[in-house]
Parts: C-alpha cells; sequence; structure tokens
C-alpha cells in the first residue's frame, strides 16, 4: 500500500524535504525548472530531481541550477517526448533513474505533473483538424495519465515511501475563457483525474496548484496568439501592470503548502487563496 507522508512541523527551509526522490516534468524551463531549483535547497543530501522534457540544453541549464543551490542533490535529466513515449519508455527511464543499488530509500517521493502544452488559442468552431485535437489531449492528458500510472506503480515497491502526486492546474480549469477550449478542457480534466485519484487512493497525498499568471512564455503566448480579443487584452493588461507572478515566487509558496499540508487531498489550490 502508498503511504502519505505525514505533516511536518513549520521549521527552516533547509532540508525541510528530508531525503526524498523527484520527479518534475517539463523541467527544462519556466515554472518546471523553477520546481527543480527551489526543491534543491530543501532537500537533504542524497535526495534525487528526474528532471523530464524535449530539450536537452534546457535541462542541462536547469541541473546546472540545482548543483547551484545544492551540490549534494542529484539531477537526473531525461530526454521525453511525451506524446510519443510509450509505457515501458516511462517505466525504465523512472526506475532507473531514482534507485540506486545500495542507495539508503527516500521517507517521501514526489512527483509534479507539470509538462502541457497551450495549445491552438481559437475558437471552437475553427478547430476542424482532428489531428491536431487528437495531438494536444494525447500530451496534456493521455500522456499523463499513463506517466502516473507507472510512477505509482513504481512506488508500489517500496511501500514504506510517502508518495504525493502533484498537478500543475490553472484557473483556467475552472473558470471559462474564449479561444482557450483546448487548454481549458484539458486543465479541468486533469483536476477531475487527480480528483478521483485521490478517492481513489486516500495514503497519496494529491494537490492541483493554480500557480497564477506566471511571467513566462506562455504569458507571451497569450497575449500575441490569443484569438478573442477582449481575452487578448485582458493578458496584455496584467503584463502591462506588473501583475505577473515570477516562478520561483509560486513556487515557493506551492513547496510552503506542501510542507504544511494545509489542504484536503485531491483539492484545487490556487496561488492567491494561499
Amino acid at each position: 500500500m502508498l503511504r502519505r507522508c505525514p505533516s511536518m512541523s513549520i521549521e527552516s527551509k533547509a532540508a525541510s524535504w528530508g531525503l526524498s526522490w523527484v520527479v518534475v516534468t517539463g523541467a527544462s524551463q519556466g515554472l518546471g525548472a523553477a520546481i527543480c531549483q527551489g526543491l534543491a535547497g530543501r532537500l537533504a543530501a542524497g535526495s534525487r530531481i528526474l528532471g523530464m522534457a524535449r530539450s536537452a540544453q534546457g535541462l542541462q541549464d536547469t541541473g546546472d541550477l540545482v548543483q547551484k543551490v545544492n551540490p549534494d542533490v542529484k539531477f537526473i535529466p531525461h530526454v521525453v517526448d511525451f506524446e510519443t513515449a510509450s509505457r515501458e519508455d516511462l517505466k525504465k527511464i523512472i526506475g532507473g533513474s531514482l534507485k540506486v543499488e545500495n542507495d539508503p530509500l527516500p521517507s517521501r517521493s514526489v512527483i509534479f505533473h507539470n509538462v502541457g502544452s497551450v495549445g491552438p488559442l481559437d475558437y471552437l468552431q475553427n478547430l476542424k483538424d482532428q489531428d491536431t485535437v487528437n495531438h494536444y489531449f494525447q500530451l496534456n492528458i493521455s500522456s499523463v495519465v499513463v506517466l502516473n500510472a507507472v510512477f505509482l506503480e513504481i512506488m508500489s515497491q517500496h511501500p514504506d515511501i510517502a508518495v504525493e502526486v502533484i498537478n500543475i492546474s490553472s484557473l483556467c480549469g475552472v473558470q471559462p475563457l474564449k479561444s482557450w477550449g483546448l487548454y481549458c478542457a484539458g486543465k479541468a480534466a486533469r483536476d477531475m483525474i487527480f480528483k478521483v485519484l485521490a478517492e481513489e487512493e486516500p495514503n497519496i497525498l494529491v494537490l492541483n496548484y493554480a500557480p497564477g499568471p506566471l511571467d513566462n512564455n506562455m504569458q507571451e503566448i497569450a497575449r500575441t496568439l490569443t484569438a478573442d480579443k477582449e481575452v487578448r487584452s485582458c493578458f496584455a493588461s496584467m503584463k502591462d501592470e506588473g501583475k505577473l507572478i515570477a516562478c520561483h515566487v509560486t513556487v515557493d509558496k506551492l513547496l510552503d503548502l506542501l510542507r504544511g499540508h494545509q489542504f484536503k487531498s485531491g483539492d484545487h489550490v490556487d496561488y492567491y487563496d494561499v
């Protein structure tokens, strides 16, 4: 049986997570890279972070950041295209990266489902290409379901390790935006998938975390490619008014939230709720 991590007292951030195994998808840039960097200062020596993404150079850059923060944490980069990776590929990568013979087992193992894409930012009546729609849901939903199942299968072999599953969600998962139909649907579906996981696996801690409007590449895409003029203008205004959030700021809030465990497993928690 997989085990839920017990609540921790509020203490120094340094090594507050103890010895851990961590998987971060989309780890080559933006929020994923910031999660890896933020974790590095909280993990005990001997901890391992498996970073998965499509960009080898981006993963190398993330690894450099992790080493600067904490050279005693091992960053393992793996180039993966989640749209095409098979179950066997994912099992080999995770199983071969986390467990090293004769190394002590951690007390905690966490997966951050951060990988995802914006998709076509067009009105639903214009989304007539079935392949485009299928590719979107394959990357943003299907691959996440399979990866999560593989991760849980591997962790079931180590019943004494507490398991946590973090889905990077969005306000778009609960609020519709014109010309963002696929993105909203993908985020809403992922939220529900992980709410169901929380019901099915009461010994796992599950969180859907919406990081807020981030100052990243996605926001630049939103300001320039969103078909709906009103929504596009809203994104532009957030940039002009300095309302975008730096990735490291929302990561600090997320990691503090996980440390305190002040939420119900399966909850959707927004940056502004904390």
